[in-house]
């Protein structure tokens, strides 16, 4: 072969490999949000139950397809979320700790990165009832709320891939 050859070859079967390759399947019962950083994130399709989620069985029902609660890290895996949700979802962040510093349940690490809303409620200085993270939307401001962790929500998941 020439030298053009062997780099056209290598394109070619890693090009087929990549095509045949299995793609990965989102479970019955979750739509597509998104990929992002090494991450796809999932919700559950709009339905009875769908969205009537406790903080712990917004847990449960992602680990019962194989995922984990999304732990949002960066702006681009917020921006991916908030454009694609489309109702009020738990996320990965808990203060039962110490009051008013969230931490991940999937790290077990504080959160570095957070995105809470403008208009809506923010961590008090103290501890309070409202432990745990939702995500939402509205005409005015997308960003983080803090909410007492019975709140009843949808879930957002995430599956990390290429890690």
């Amino acid at each position: 072969m020439d030298k053009f050859g062997i780099p056209v070859a290598i394109s070619f079967a890693l090009f087929f490999t990549l095509s045949l390759a299995s793609p990965i399947q989102i479970h019955a019962g979750f739509e597509l949000l998104g990929t992002v950083e090494g991450k796809i994130f999932v919700s559950p399709i709009v339905g009875p139950g769908s969205d009537n989620l406790t903080y712990q069985d917004a847990i449960s029902k992602c680990a019962s397809a194989g995922y984990r609660i999304a732990t949002l890290e960066s702006q681009a895996q917020n921006d991916v979320v908030e454009a694609n949700a489309r109702r009020w979802s738990w996320i990965d962040g808990i203060d039962l700790q110490i009051p008013d510093v969230f931490f991940s349940i999937n790290t077990g690490k504080n959160l570095t990165y957070t995105n809470w809303t403008v208009w809506g409620q923010r961590p008090v200085i103290g501890k309070d009832d409202y432990n745990c993270v939702r995500i939402s939307c509205n005409q005015m401001d997308c960003g983080w709320w803090d909410v007492n962790c019975t709140d009843r929500y949808s879930v957002i998941c995430e599956l990390p891939v290429g890690i």
